[in-house]
């Protein structure tokens, strides 16, 4: 996520998407990327000017400024990933309408706010539309089924069962990452082990990053083998980010 910005603005037109993947190779005015490798395509500008290219992707990460939220530009990708906080939930909601479900990304080294209020050690990412396999999590390291008792889902009874376990577990709703405080955007940073989780659970060839910031999610999607194409409007952070990306050694 970008730190706090007065520059992020909704588009004029912003109805429908125009080609899906043709568009993601070149800028809306023809300027040539900030940076560019085999997995990444980084664009120093407004998101509302790349709308188009952005649009064209199956998925879209939105972490914008949180208070900023009434303001993002409507999408219309068919799979929308959308950070915020409690303040600014309806926003999302707003314009985007119930999301199908959410993580809760819990950092211990939450913050103080007020002495008659929790410190805050969470966030929401609400998802909107389809996603692949729940069962990237950690490896499984017993293989061994396991008999099951009677149980329930909601309403409907299971019967007495075995269970066999897969090589991935499901992940979890809650999700503990610390927080990358000592990186380029401090606690506006989202943590690369959060972003590759997400982004494997998501499951598309090509995600947009609307809100770019430090290229968390680029530096994930090097590991997964997806495609991203990112705009970062502030001009310091692009360059932060293409030194973060240029290292040869990405540990995650």
């Amino acid at each position: 996520m970008s730190a706090p910005t007065t520059d992020i603005l909704s588009p004029d037109n912003a109805t429908t998407a125009d080609g899906p993947l043709m568009a993601v190779v070149s800028g809306s005015s023809g300027s040539p990327p900030f940076f560019q490798d085999e997995s990444l395509t980084l664009w120093n500008r407004d998101c509302r000017e790349m709308w188009h290219e952005l649009a064209g992707a199956p998925a879209i990460l939105l972490d914008p400024p949180f208070d900023k939220w009434d303001c993002v530009p409507w999408w219309p990708n068919a799979t929308k990933v959308c950070f915020t906080n409690w303040q600014n939930r309806a926003a999302v909601e707003a314009k985007f309408g119930v999301p199908r479900c959410e993580i809760i990304w819990h950092f211990r080294d939450g913050r103080w706010v007020s002495h008659e209020m929790p410190r805050i050690t969470h966030e929401a990412i609400l998802i909107y539309g389809p996603t692949g396999s729940a069962y990237v999590g950690e490896v499984n390291e017993d293989m061994t089924p396991k008999k099951k008792g009677r149980g329930c889902v909601g309403r409907d009874k299971m019967p007495e069962r075995i269970y066999v376990p897969r090589e991935r577990k499901a992940l979890n709703s809650v999700l503990e990452y610390p927080r990358n405080v000592s990186g380029a955007l401090g606690c506006w940073g989202k943590p690369v082990k959060l972003m590759t989780d997400i982004l494997a659970w998501v499951g598309a060839p090509l995600v947009a990053d609307a809100y770019a910031g430090s290229c968390s999610a680029a530096l994930a999607a090097r590991t997964l083998g997806i495609k991203i194409i990112a705009c970062e409007i502030d001009k310091q952070t692009c360059e932060s980010a293409a030194r973060r990306l240029a290292q040869i050694e990405i540990a995650i």
